[in-house]
């Protein structure tokens, strides 16, 4: 678990050396982090499945590294076939996915044993639009050395809606749709830091309004640039919709998602 240290430090000016501190900082038992965005995408017939599922633990405050959960195992679901799909791990504690295609307007449910515990979630996946237009702008937002990329795609009509932008490099956009249903948006993303050459890869995903809220609260309390990403270790108090049905006082964290994306790439000149 994460924990903020408040010190309140004492300065002796007539000190003459120096001691050195040891601090011992609160632990309490780590919990299970599950993160788990899958995508979809039709392929002219040629299925794409994006994604993982990631098992790793909490770690405490000043922790270098966040541990893998080892010895896990992850299942998914078909609830109209009845087929479940046993994922291998590919990395400790990382699942890829060998399962054929998503269906829409169908239940899938993820299933994790770890540690004699069983944690579940059933979703179902939902619609993306593509991507109309991705170009190169020359505007900035506060530095002259920033790229601007200019992104536009057209709502799905007569829904409610919301999306996930992902920008690569660990950075996300939660949009929905309520100043421009039906309609088509225009807007602009800022890179730092990417040079002349650089591929970028801008992906949209169709989501629902409770994995939004989730998403935006770890957008905000974890921030963008976060190496692995805001989903991957959300702060304790954000819970997701996965409960663990052997012990419903131990919940985990994270979130699992089912969603239909397009990407487009743009080349940085």
């Amino acid at each position: 678990m994460r924990y903020a240290l408040l010190l309140i430090l004492s300065l002796w000016l007539n000190a003459s050396c120096e001691d050195a501190i040891s601090l011992d900082l609160p632990t309490s038992d780590s919990r299970l982090v599950i993160d788990a965005l899958l995508g979809y995408n039709e392929n002219n017939g040629n299925p794409i499945i994006s994604g993982s599922v990631k098992l790793t633990l909490t770690a405490p405050f000043l922790a270098e590294e966040v541990p893998p959960a080892l010895n896990g195992s992850v299942t998914i679901i078909d609830e109209e076939t009845g087929q479940s799909y046993d994922l291998t791990e590919s990395q400790p504690g990382i699942f890829g996915i060998n399962f054929p295609e998503f269906e829409f307007n169908r239940d899938y449910t993820l299933m994790v044993s770890h540690k004699n515990q069983v944690y579940t979630a059933t979703q179902q996946m939902y619609h993306s639009p593509t991507i109309d237009d991705v170009t190169q702008g020359d505007g900035f937002l506060f530095e002259e050395d920033e790229t601007e990329v200019v992104v536009s795609f057209t709502d799905i009509p007569g829904e409610q809606n919301h999306y996930l932008f992902s920008f690569g490099f660990s950075n996300f956009l939660v949009v929905d749709d309520e100043f421009f249903q039906d309609a088509q948006l225009t807007f602009s993303y800022f890179y730092e830091d990417v040079v002349p050459g650089d591929l970028l890869s801008i992906t949209i995903f169709g989501i629902d309004k409770d994995f939004a809220n989730y998403a935006n609260l770890a957008l905000v309390q974890s921030g963008e640039d976060t190496g692995d990403g805001p989903f991957s270790v959300p702060p304790a108090n954000i819970r997701g919709n996965i409960i663990n049905t052997t012990n419903h006082n131990n919940a985990p964290f994270g979130y699992f998602a089912i969603s239909e994306f397009d990407t487009k790439l743009l080349t940085v000149e």
